[in-house]
């Protein structure tokens, strides 16, 4: 009986036992910066907003003729009551879980704003400042990749002054949201109307939610406002005098699933998903398939450049395995039980979806050293290292898990037409042989 090796070289009329392909890295090679799975953006500070006192009220019988309010580009120092609870509050897991106040934090599925500071100012008739305190503001809500709702939680914190006979001893909080396009607040504010906050560290907090839902084939990018209303004898102003907005767009999308039925979800989608993670461990054959376009092949699609989704992938696949391909996929077999065409850039992809008669066409093999050995396929069409794509044969088991594992990524993350991202095959080098354990000089950069 012949092993797999032998096979293949009897296949290619070869007197002797095939050798695996040298897999080397194009010359000049420099490794890609990992793609940026999170961003982070300062709040901008706001001009100081003022508008005078009622007439006879207490604030302007006590000498008070403007109440202004401004977002300020960095904390003041904290109280250490304020402190501890900032410490507890990361430690529970809630909101932002850095320490960057006055900053937003984005991932593709999060979103976070870290202890923006809203100073609070009495003025009096020379513009003088007869007494400051501050308001402190998180807010955190997580995308959902197959809904069209989001709920967002905030929190409002007094930090006044320690002194008993300072002028601001507590202000009056409310708060709501807006949003554009066809969302829609579900639940505007986060508390029912205003509340008081003392200068004992009190907390306005709560929730407010959101829905979004386009028609099939359609997208939003939806702009996100926060408004606070604050004042400080307990009257309700008519309009907000604080007022920001969310420096990165939601986008929602609804598309047909292939049963038919409506797919809506959101993503914050000008944040990178994590890489794909495909391990041959898990993988095995159709992993090497992928590693090898990726490491062999000049492009190195998925890891030097990013790919980006396409909805026709059976259509293209046509092209690379099927009956629209100008060299048909010849099933091995004799050396592959259930073998199977799986090809690489995927055919749901852009970059996918080539002719397989361009492909480079090899057998992954696992053999007895533990390691898998690429072996060239077809003895018509020697691999030269120079091709756009590949085309791997791979047990049909292992081909429809890693096509599970991609149809599961992009739902996980809510990639859409022409999104971007990235492949990792992260064993690759401890589970394939490569040119280096050869001995034939081949440059591996592991």
């Amino acid at each position: 009986m012949l092993l797999p090796a032998q096979a293949i070289a009897t296949t290619q009329d070869q007197s002797e036992t095939a050798a695996p392909l040298s897999i080397q890295i194009p010359e000049g090679f420099t490794p890609p910066q990992a793609p940026a799975t999170s961003e982070s953006a300062k709040v901008e500070p706001a001009k100081e907003s003022c508008l005078p006192t009622e007439p006879g009220s207490a604030d302007q019988r006590a000498g008070v003729a403007e109440i202004c309010t401004s977002i300020v580009s960095a904390a003041p120092q904290a109280s250490d009551a304020k402190a501890l609870r900032a410490n507890e509050v990361q430690a529970e897991g809630e909101y932002c879980e850095t320490s960057d106040p006055g900053t937003w934090h984005f991932e593709r599925l999060k979103y976070c704003l870290e202890e923006m500071t809203v100073e609070f100012t009495l003025r009096g008739e020379q513009n003088q400042v007869l007494d400051t305190a501050n308001l402190y503001v998180n807010t955190t809500a997580t995308l959902d990749p197959r809904k069209g709702t989001w709920s967002e939680s905030m929190k409002v914190e007094f930090d006044g002054s320690r002194d008993p006979m300072a002028a601001v001893q507590h202000l009056n909080v409310s708060a709501d949201v807006s949003c554009d396009l066809n969302c829609e607040t579900t639940r505007k504010s986060p508390w029912t109307g205003a509340k008081t906050l003392s200068n004992a560290n009190d907390l306005a907090e709560g929730t407010v939610a959101y829905s979004d839902v386009p028609a099939v084939d359609e997208k939003d990018f939806t702009e996100i406002k926060y408004h606070l209303y604050i004042t400080h004898t307990g009257s309700t102003p008519t309009k907000p005098n604080v007022e920001w907005t969310m420096p990165r767009y939601v986008r929602c999308n609804t598309h047909l699933t292939k049963t038919g039925n409506e797919s809506t979800g959101c993503a914050l989608s000008s944040i990178a998903p994590p890489d794909m993670e495909l391990p041959i461990s898990t993988y095995g054959a159709a992993a090497v398939t992928y590693g090898f376009g990726q490491y062999a092949l000049p492009d190195g699609w998925g890891y030097r450049k990013s790919m980006q989704r396409a909805l026709n992938g059976k259509e293209r696949r046509e092209y690379t395995c099927g009956t629209k391909s100008t060299v048909k996929f010849v099933h091995r077999y004799d050396i592959v039980p259930d073998d199977s065409c799986d090809e690489y850039p995927f055919a749901s992809t852009k970059q996918g979806g080539t002719d397989g008669a361009l492909c480079a066409e090899i057998i992954p093999l696992l053999e007895d050293d533990g390691k898998y050995h690429v072996y060239d396929s077809d003895p018509s069409r020697p691999v030269t290292g120079k091709e756009p794509c590949v085309r791997g044969h791979v047990p049909e088991n292992l081909n429809e898990l890693a096509g599970t594992a991609y149809s599961n990524y992009i739902q996980d993350w809510r990639l859409i037409e022409d999104d971007r991202f990235w492949v990792s095959i992260p064993d690759f080098f401890d589970k394939v042989k490569t040119g280096e354990d050869n001995g034939d000089g081949a440059a591996i950069v592991d």
